[in-house]
């Protein structure tokens, strides 16, 4: 059943270091924070302005956990500061675990 939001999958708080990386756009790259996971997806708080629909690779946290996906919205919280959302190209079970390391 979907959520409010539009959500299939229930998200749950998840704070880990997250690397965005372009695929359209050569060198450009971004590093935050995810607020939260779920197998499907995340929500991060990042340091540029993302365009919906950038297809990126996803590494959280960098060097353990890569994935393909697209950034789905990207809305400012503060100077200098964007919430963005990202969809994964596939489902990753248990990707995430305490500690904020890939599963």
């Amino acid at each position: 059943m979907y959520s409010r939001s539009g959500r299939i999958e229930t998200r749950i708080p998840h704070e880990a270091a997250v690397r965005i990386a372009s695929l359209e756009h050569p060198g450009l790259v971004d590093t935050g924070t995810t607020q939260n996971a779920s197998p499907f997806g995340l929500r991060a708080i990042v340091r540029k302005r993302w365009m919906p629909n950038e297809p990126v690779l996803i590494e959280s946290p960098p060097g353990e956990f890569l994935s393909r996906g697209w950034v789905i919205y990207c809305d400012s919280v503060a100077v200098g500061q964007f919430a963005v959302g990202l969809r994964l190209l596939a489902p990753k079970q248990g990707w995430m675990r305490k500690g904020g390391k890939a599963a």
